[in-house]
């Protein structure tokens, strides 16, 4: 497609066409649009009179059930060249009908998950891609440019790098990633004074060991776009997302909730160039049980706009997933905790328990060895020194207590509370601040993650859970 159309966030109408890869004799054409409604397909109408003749093309994906299910990919082109259409689904049949006359006019009107434009793909999970360039906002902004611009005695000389600038080249061992960042310089014309400025640009290039699949570069480019967001203290989105296959190029067009946040520079992250690579090369290189706990935190620390009970009980749960998969398990073998669940499950027979009570009760004791919600809290604190834990007034026991009793007051929510309860749980406007504290904690504890020392990080902790004292 044309330059114009490359962001993800691009908005066209084109005419096109589109068939599906193993019946390219059945040719839909119409519109291709993207706009706040998302991606669609609008077929050309067509025209009846009296008997209704449903679509070819709906008649061919009609199941047993008589539902329209998704169409997995389309291939297509149009105006700005070829195209890939995936995930479809039949969404609406506009048009027109007068039941008196019998005359009716009708389309098909299908919602795409993403478009790739300048390359056919055979779905999502196609293994054929060998790389992906992504850019994000905000990335060039925090990154230095370099000093192109010379003041001279009767001219400035601005000087424009041709070639682009590494910042760093990684390769990750354990999911054989290769990730690069690198820096151009674009220039550009002020619309006040039609004079020139330039402008850093960054992007992130991944290459996978072998060819993967699309799904496979959207999931390691979101990883990225978290991994720059928590560095930033802002939320940065993907821009551009530009996927290789052998000598053919293409790029995604996608309807995503874009969460961007200006940049702030004192919420930024300064690093050096190695301990960026090695931060970058400690995230990607995270198990799999991690992402979950990735995804929800980074979730929680973007958006802004949540309720103060809802970001709340999010960010407590992205503290004890972080903690569960960070933290070594408990001392108690499962060998031992097996043999106790069989001594107890015994005794339930012994005495007679009802059948379903038992078994509520037998599995409870599979967690009866897991840490406290608490004792997870006070070990996370444990991991920022006691100067910073005094400026985010954070004394770990009162403070695990607190939050404990107030996630358990708001997740068990319409049970009797007991007045004999030792802490009282907060309420109202009052979480807004004990949310800034955890806010700061999960940011702490992310950073520290990825090596980053506890003294260049300080004042960015101190800041998350301070800023609204």
């Amino acid at each position: 497609m044309s330059d114009k159309h490359n962001r993800l966030d691009s908005q066209f109408s084109l005419v096109s066409a589109f068939w599906e890869p193993h019946s390219p004799e059945v040719v839909l054409t119409g519109t291709l649009s993207n706009d706040d409604n998302g991606l669609t397909f609008t077929t050309s109408p067509q025209y009846g009179y009296r008997i209704r003749v449903a679509s070819l093309a709906s008649l061919m994906r009609l199941s047993e059930s008589g539902a329209v299910p998704r169409i997995a990919v389309m291939h297509g082109f149009s105006a700005d060249g070829i195209c890939t259409l995936c995930q479809l689904l039949e969404i609406a049949h506009p048009g027109l009908r007068d039941t008196s006359s019998g005359h009716w006019i009708e389309a098909n009107s299908y919602r795409a998950s993403l478009l790739v434009g300048g390359m056919h793909l055979g779905g999502l999970d196609d293994k054929v891609l060998t790389s992906a360039r992504f850019t994000y906002t905000g990335l060039g902004e925090w990154l230095p440019g370099p000093l192109n611009e010379t003041w001279e005695t009767d001219h400035i000389l601005l000087k424009i790098p041709l070639e682009e600038r590494v910042v760093f080249k990684l390769g990750v061992f354990q999911t054989r990633v290769h990730a690069s960042l690198l820096v151009h310089s674009e220039i550009l014309s002020t619309e006040d004074d039609g004079g020139r400025i330039t402008r850093p640009v960054a992007f992130v290039e991944i290459e996978s060991g072998e060819p993967e699949s699309l799904n496979w570069y959207l999931n390691v480019g979101n990883r990225v776009e978290n991994f720059f967001s928590l560095l930033l203290g802002s939320s940065v989105a993907m821009e551009t997302m530009f996927v290789y296959k052998g000598e053919e190029s293409g790029h995604v067009v996608a309807k995503r909730k874009r969460v961007v946040e200006k940049l702030g520079l004192f919420d930024c992250v300064r690093c050096t160039t190695s301990q960026l690579a090695h931060g970058m090369a400690t995230w990607l290189s995270h198990p799999e049980e991690f992402r979950s706990v990735e995804n929800l935190a980074l979730g929680v620390l973007r958006k802004g706009d949540l309720f103060y009970e809802t970001e709340f009980l999010s960010l407590t749960q992205a503290l004890e997933g972080f903690h569960r998969v960070s933290f070594e398990d408990p001392s108690l073998s499962k060998t031992t905790l097996r043999r106790i669940r069989r001594a107890y499950a015994q005794l339930l027979a012994q005495e007679q328990v009802d059948q379903a009570l038992a078994s509520r009760l037998c599995e409870s004791m599979a967690h009866a060895n897991d840490p406290t919600f608490a004792s997870r809290l006070i070990a996370l604190c444990s991991r920022l020194s006691d100067f910073i834990l005094m400026q985010l007034t954070i004394d770990p026991p009162a403070f695990a207590a607190e939050v404990a009793a107030t996630r358990n007051f708001l997740t068990h929510a319409g049970n009797k509370v007991s007045p004999r309860r030792r802490r009282t749980p907060v309420e109202g406007a009052a979480i807004f601040f004990l949310n800034q504290k955890l806010r700061a904690l999960l940011r702490g504890v992310l950073l520290l993650d990825l090596g980053l020392p506890e003294e260049q990080i300080a004042s960015l902790i101190v800041r998350e859970g301070t800023r609204w004292r």
